[in-house]
């Protein structure tokens, strides 16, 4: 799982950064709002930890903005702002939780792992590329009217690359949303999957235009280009 810690004081941030590497999460930082939604919209995070008081764009903006993109992405508020009128601003802005500094890193945690729970275990919007749909509730996964029969892993894959499309799913980030950073698994076994899933996605339907795509030196994608 990945998430982004958007804090400008440097050594707060490495900080809070490291605790989360130490637990087995892949971190991205940012220091200001605009890194933050510049990294946000490039990327896909399973969980944002956000102080309030940024440079550029304050951290009430920054929920804002990616509140109205449809951006659904849990948000953990961590601020110095205590006050009752500051967490209700937050909470009615977009954000999911409210942790006040200075924080035990125990409950940093625990906080952070409710949130992501408790979007795993809601339903989620079915997916479309071109002609091919995949309903995360059902795990059904359907092209041109033919359901498609799928492994947990190679259907875990899919997810994610449908969910990061139209954008770039580089390896690493395969590794750490689909198989979580376990140990003895490597980059070539992403290869792998994805010949997997190009047989039953495409090879399948040799009519119909090829979905998933390899970006040299790059990553993997999933997209229409009808």
């Amino acid at each position: 799982m990945r998430i982004i810690v958007v804090e400008d004081k440097i050594p707060l941030n490495n900080a809070i950064s490291k605790i989360l590497q130490q637990a087995g999460y892949a971190v991205d930082q940012a220091f200001d709002g605009q890194e933050a939604l510049d990294l946000i919209d490039g990327h896909y995070h399973d969980l944002i930890i956000l102080d309030l008081t940024l440079p550029y764009i304050d951290g009430l903006e920054v929920i804002k903005n990616l509140r109205d993109k449809k951006i659904w992405t849990p948000i953990l508020v961590l601020t110095a702002r205590g006050t009752v009128p500051d967490i209700v601003n937050g909470l009615k802005s977009g954000a999911d939780d409210y942790l006040p500094k200075p924080f035990e890193v125990e409950e940093l945690l625990a906080r952070a792992q409710a949130l992501m729970r408790r979007r795993a275990n809601q339903p989620g919007p079915k997916l479309q590329v071109g002609d091919l749909q995949l309903d995360p509730n059902s795990h059904e996964v359907v092209r041109k009217g033919q359901t498609i029969s799928l492994s947990k892993t190679e259907f875990q894959l899919l997810y994610y690359l449908m969910r990061k499309s139209p954008q770039i799913a580089t390896k690493e980030e395969i590794l750490t949303h689909v198989w979580q950073n376990e140990t003895a698994v490597y980059d070539r076994v992403v290869d792998t999957y994805i010949c997997f899933l190009r047989k039953k996605i495409d090879k399948a339907f040799p009519n119909l235009e090829p979905l998933i795509h390899t970006v040299k030196t790059h990553g993997y994608k999933i997209v229409s280009e009808k």
